[in-house]
């Protein structure tokens, strides 16, 4: 049975200021409100929760919905539940890419093959780390993304040794263009990237992620689940069939067993595309800091001028987004799309907006023009779910509100 508006209750968390205080239209949030309900009450989606941040202050900070099954006593999904961000991670990954740039560790340009030996052959010795962060490397698209072209680099590695062989292994998949040539979403690059952090840090790349974003924006509840401590686990999401299935192994195994990656993960491969736990609140810390060059509160995380390779084209013209049968220019920046009217036609966001969206769905949107930062997600049913209206459709609703 469908919900009614009148059945779904919303549930708010402190806000900082009123939206009119900062120049946002309130009659939008209450308009992107009854939205979301429908949504939820058409079975489209689970949940929707959204918090946003405007002139630095907290405006709104929603959540409707409810968890797939009774969870630690709870059914509903709060303002505090902590949900998988998925591949919105992958922004943390590129920043911490450009923390090393900043240190002079690294370069844009730089080629793989001086951090990656493997590399060092044939069209792979050409990909740059610029090629990586901005998935034009024509390495391994992410299963789904290439029907037509499907590679599983994974089948090419040891599993009894994945730490040693993932990487020979992704060369000997091969490239499905030339690097530079198209856009093709990839879930592997991300860990070549993670990778190139530990090399060049001297600690694992998540480690060096929690001492350089998480610990300096404040961010005590962002977490990989393996790092998750019990009461975090306690208000975990339960969205979809996976999450069921582990709250299922938990009545025989213990809590512990919500702590298991959902992402694709080997021992000895950086989880570095994604995957991580965290609230719509606690993701504007982040948001924040991006908005004050590179400073959070009293502490500089990075160099403004380290930073502005985020909304910095590094894509050209010629470079099409090629994934899931599209044929469509992109502008991408150091691991986030720009957002431009002109190519992307399917959202109305303000021109230059970056952002990131994650499977499941949530997405992260920073807005200098606007000095906005957003963060969004709706849990569908289904885990490979998606519904325009449910993403493109609330991103355009908040920024509406501008």
């Amino acid at each position: 049975m469908q919900n009614s508006d009148k059945d779904i209750e919303i549930r708010c968390g402190e806000c900082e200021a009123e939206p009119a205080e900062t120049g946002f239209n309130e009659e939008r949030l209450e308009y992107l409100d009854s939205y979301i309900k429908d949504l939820i009450g058409e079975g489209r989606i689970r949940s929707g929760s959204y918090c946003i941040k405007k002139n630095g202050k907290i405006i709104a900070d929603k959540a409707m919905g409810t968890l797939a099954c009774e969870w630690c006593g709870n059914t509903l999904f709060n303002p505090d539940t902590l949900f998988e961000i998925q591949s919105v991670g992958k922004i943390f990954t590129a920043f911490a890419i450009l923390k090393l740039m900043e240190e002079k560790k690294l370069y844009p340009d730089q080629p793989v093959k001086e951090w990656i030996p493997e590399f060092n052959t044939g069209e792979f010795a050409k990909i740059t780390i610029a090629h990586l962060l901005t998935h034009t490397s024509g390495i391994c698209a992410l299963e789904g993304v290439l029907p037509q072209d499907e590679r599983r680099w994974w089948e090419h590695m040891d599993e009894k040794d994945p730490a040693g062989t993932w990487l020979q292994a992704v060369v000997d998949t091969g490239l499905h263009s030339h690097p530079g040539e198209k856009w093709i979403y990839s879930i592997v690059t991300y860990f070549i990237l993670g990778e190139i952090i530990s090399r060049a840090s001297g600690i694992f790349a998540e480690e060096y992620i929690k001492e350089k974003i998480f610990i300096p924006c404040g961010m005590k509840d962002t977490h990989w689940r393996k790092d998750a401590t019990r009461a975090q686990l306690e208000r975990y999401n339960v969205a979809n069939e996976t999450d069921l299935a582990m709250v299922e192994r938990c009545k025989s195994d213990g809590i512990k067993m919500m702590a298991a990656a959902t992402y694709p993960t080997w021992k000895g491969i950086p989880e570095t595309a994604g995957g991580q736990m965290s609230t719509c609140r606690e993701m504007l810390q982040f948001g924040e800091m991006i908005l004050r060059d590179g400073i959070y509160k009293d502490t500089t995380v990075i160099g403004k001028n380290a930073l502005s390779l985020l909304w910095t084209p590094m894509t050209g013209p010629e470079v099409r987004n090629v994934s899931f049968g599209m044929n469509d220019p992109i502008i991408y920046g150091a691991g986030v799309p720009i957002y431009s009217a002109s190519y992307d036609k399917e959202q109305e966001l303000s021109e230059g907006t970056i952002y990131h969206e994650g499977a499941g769905t949530s997405v992260f949107l920073v807005d200098r023009k606007a000095d906005m930062t957003a963060m969004f997600q709706t849990g569908f049913k289904h885990e490979f779910d998606w519904d325009a209206r449910a993403v493109k459709g609330i991103a355009s609703i908040i920024h509406s509100g501008l």
